[in-house]
């Protein structure tokens, strides 16, 4: 993998790190019993395997977590997720990283798993009609994080 690839799997360790609530909270890392935890595992995997996708990641998601995550920051890391889309359409890929990541977030947000068709624009519209404000939260997300490495669409 490149380092162009490779940066950009550190960046999202980053972002998914921000929405990490700490072992001060949880006492100890329990990855596997935690969206959070289990998303860096991911993303480790991903990395150390050199490959955008995780055979059965979806499966493995711990949809039970209960614990309280800080919703902006949740949603500010949705908005970042949505700009390493590479709006596949079609070909869209359950097992991509990103899939597996966004859809970790979507339960802490919403509860559940949204389903994504492949379009960033599709998904948003999606997430509305399940819960307006939260899509519209999203959206606003999105538009900063764009604009943080593309000034010129700053609004």
């Amino acid at each position: 993998m490149d380092n162009f690839k490779n940066e950009i799997f550190e960046n999202l360790i980053g972002e998914v790190s921000k929405c990490c609530l700490g072992e001060d909270q949880c006492g100890s890392c329990e990855k596997d019993k935690c969206l959070i935890g289990y998303c860096n595992k991911c993303l480790v995997t991903a990395l150390k395997q050199q490959d955008w996708f995780i055979s059965g990641g979806m499966d493995k998601l711990p949809s039970y977590d209960t614990r309280f995550y800080d919703d902006e920051v949740v949603v500010d890391a949705i908005g970042y997720l949505l700009n390493q889309c590479r709006n596949c359409s079609l070909y869209h890929d359950e097992e991509c990283i990103i899939n597996i990541i966004r859809s970790a977030l979507e339960i802490i947000l919403l509860g559940e798993v949204q389903e994504y068709r492949g379009s960033v624009l599709v998904y948003l519209n999606d997430i509305k009609k399940v819960n307006e404000k939260m899509a519209n939260r999203i959206l606003e997300a999105f538009y900063r994080r764009k604009s943080e490495w593309m000034p010129e669409l700053k609004r």
